[in-house]
């Protein structure tokens, strides 16, 4: 199972929109997905979870869903102040890093402006290294997303993006 992270808790996020591709592509190549949104953690999942001593809290389901049961993960990681989003670094923070170590990943980086994320996904890199996480090493940085996008259908719809996105998405799950 490869769980797809739309790694901001913003509603109608490009982020997702991405997300939605990315799994559609997964699933034409007959593979098994999921998509968690951030924005749809609990509130008070920063202070309710395991880490904090919270065996029963709801976030501890979406990290098993999610996190644990999933052998590979795609992070879409949009650009927040010359970083990622702080939302998903607190759902890292919210589980064991058992829970996350030895799996396979692979993130994209979008931003609206020119650099397509390199900054936050070479940060997040460094976070999922540190917890022993396998990331393939050609990261993809779009910028400029929010014209690649038809927001009437809710879809991603440049073509040569698309490519990128589909040679990228072949490449991991071979591995």
């Amino acid at each position: 199972m490869i769980s797809i992270i739309a790694s901001t808790n913003r509603k109608s996020s490009n982020s997702l929109i991405f997300a939605q591709k990315i799994k559609e592509l997964i699933e034409q190549k007959n593979g098994l997905c999921q998509i968690l949104d951030l924005k749809d953690l609990p509130s008070n999942f920063i202070f309710e979870n395991e880490v904090f001593g919270n065996d029963n809290a709801p976030v501890n389901q979406i990290a098993e869903r999610f996190i644990s049961n999933a052998n590979k993960l795609i992070f879409v990681i949009p650009e927040y102040n010359g970083s990622f989003p702080g939302v998903l670094k607190s759902f890292i923070d919210s589980f064991a890093p058992s829970r996350i170590k030895g799996k396979y990943a692979l993130i994209f980086g979008i931003s609206s402006g020119r650099a397509g994320n390199v900054r936050g996904l070479d940060h997040f890199t460094g976070v999922l290294n540190y917890l022993d996480v396998n990331v393939l090493p050609t990261k993809i940085a779009v910028s400029q997303c929010h014209s690649l996008i038809d927001y009437e259908e809710n879809k991603l719809t440049d073509s040569a993006t698309i490519e990128l996105l589909e040679t990228q998405v072949n490449r991991f799950l071979t591995i």
